[in-house]
């Protein structure tokens, strides 16, 4: 094996790229946010959950489920082991404008809060107060459990309105 080779291959293993510039944008009214992965284009959606009032429903405030890019771009709901081990989410209701989340497998805060545009998440990205636009998570498949190498958080800067960026390990 040259070095050369041998060097390709360890960047591409221990450093690998973000997300790719040509993974699609889910387009929904009530998007919250979105999650994407390097295994393919299939996104998980996090949408507002609507009572039959159009107000957001505070016992399970958000829709999450599958859009998975193939010919019919079909729109399905999580299986059980995803809802409980990765995407799911616990929310707690501080009061009808503010509920606090958290991801069943990351406990890091996060925040919906009604805004005039309707609701969005909040939280901090590289320590800054900032809208959660979407989500990045690099992982290897070994076996049943994925091994997540990284994650990466892209938002908006409340304070500058500038885009902003965070990746961290788990």
């Amino acid at each position: 094996m040259n070095k050369t080779f041998y060097q390709s291959f360890l960047d591409k293993t221990y450093q690998p790229e973000g997300l790719p510039s040509d993974y699609p944008i889910p387009e929904k009214e009530d998007l919250l946010f979105y999650i994407q992965r390097n295994q393919n284009f299939n996104t998980v959606v996090y949408e507002v959950n609507r009572t039959c009032c159009g107000d957001i429903n505070v016992n399970e405030p958000m829709r999450v489920y599958w859009i998975k890019y193939n010919d019919h771009r079909e729109e399905c709901e999580l299986n059980y082991i995803q809802t409980k081990l990765a995407y799911g989410y616990k929310a707690n209701v501080i009061n009808n404008d503010l509920i606090e989340f958290a991801f069943v497998s990351y406990d890091k805060k996060f925040f919906i809060e009604r805004c005039e545009e309707g609701h969005r998440v909040m939280t901090k990205i590289n320590g800054v107060y900032s809208i959660l636009e979407n989500i990045y998570v690099y992982a290897e498949e070994y076996g049943v459990f994925p091994d997540v190498k990284f994650i990466e958080l892209y938002g908006i800067d409340v304070e500058s309105e500038m885009p902003i960026f965070e990746r961290f390990v788990p």
